[in-house]
């Protein structure tokens, strides 16, 4: 079985969310994967491109690095063991088109999202067939 966490720009640092990922996949034995997307950084560097004022190229990167330390971190404390590991995607881009596009690639059997519950997961829930759980 295939268990996906969701995290978004808010909420990589949620615990919560960490913690059901880790009862789930004790609990289907699975192996962890969290995905998480920044769509506030990609609307950042969108937006500085039209003005003509780009963000250096290190800074999208250092974004990113930085927010994937972080879930790790959190998966580390969570599981109580800072040797623990966990596959994690960080990508900056559109919310419903990034997280589409790795269901499409990855066919997990169960997602939990670890993001607010707005019009965008709404729409993206839509879509999909896949179960899924909403972690506030």
């Amino acid at each position: 079985m295939k268990i996906l966490l969701v995290l978004t720009d808010s909420s990589p640092e949620c615990s919560k969310a960490v913690e059901m990922l880790k009862v789930f996949c004790e609990k289907f034995e699975a192996p962890p994967k969290i995905l998480v997307i920044l769509e506030d950084l990609y609307t950042l560097e969108k937006v500085s491109v039209s003005l003509g004022l780009p963000l250096p190229p290190s800074t999208v990167e250092e974004a990113k690095e930085k927010v994937l330390k972080k879930v790790k971190r959190v998966w580390k404390k969570v599981m109580g063991d800072e040797e623990a590991d966990v596959e994690v995607s960080v990508i900056a881009g559109e919310l419903d088109k990034e997280i589409l596009s790795t269901l499409e690639a990855e066919r997990p059997q169960f997602v939990l999202w670890g993001c607010e519950a707005g019009a965008p997961l709404c729409r993206i829930l839509e879509e999909i067939s896949i179960p899924s759980l909403i972690i506030k």
